[in-house]
């Protein structure tokens, strides 16, 4: 009995048919599960790539802002809209801001703006400096780029105190989820400027 089951083993018969299509058919499961584990893991990391670039840009962008507030020689001049529908007269949907970059006796001789603009007038906005006082999408040097909002800009003034910008920018690279909104904000002062009666 055992030389009979040693003699069936030893037989090299092959695979039925049967068999290979069976084994082909766990063969393709296997190789789909680790196809959709790559192609996740690959758009996680563009997603992720690309929310850093977002995030990196309104970092540079927000030190850039805060040296023209820094040496603009009189207080910044803030213009929104309280709707995207409704355009600035420079054509800015939401927010631009005005700093004196060179001044005479106290009055602006040139001016810098930054604005937050889109050709459509809806997210994503990008953020544009340019000089001169108009500022637009399609005349800025883009600094930054994907912010959910055009609001951005926000002057306050107390009395006895110097004017402050504040900055406020919601990056996010997908715009169809809020997961992974980044807000970066700061508030800096106009230290040129005189403080408010």
């Amino acid at each position: 009995m055992g030389a009979r089951i040693r003699a069936r083993l030893a037989r090299e018969e092959g695979q039925t048919f049967v068999e290979m299509l069976t084994v082909m058919a766990m063969l393709s499961f296997v190789m789909a599960a680790v196809t959709t584990v790559f192609v996740a893991g690959l758009h996680a990391q563009t997603d992720m790539d690309q929310r850093f670039q977002a995030q990196q840009n309104a970092r540079l962008a927000l030190v850039s802002i805060r040296h023209d507030i820094r040496t603009s020689c009189v207080a910044p001049q803030v213009y929104s809209t309280p709707s995207s529908s409704t355009a600035l007269a420079s054509g800015v949907y939401g927010a631009k801001v005005v700093f004196a970059s060179a001044c005479s006796a106290g009055v602006a001789t040139s001016n810098v703006t930054w604005c937050a603009d889109s050709s459509t007038g809806a997210a994503p906005f990008g953020l544009y400096r340019q000089t001169g006082t108009a500022c637009a999408y399609n005349n800025g040097v883009k600094k930054a780029s994907q912010l959910k909002l055009n609001t951005v800009f926000a002057l306050s003034t107390t009395s006895g105190r110097r004017p402050q910008l504040a900055l406020s920018f919601p990056v996010d690279a997908n715009l169809s989820t809020s997961n992974g909104v980044y807000t970066l904000s700061d508030t800096v002062m106009a230290r040129n400027s005189a403080a408010t009666p």
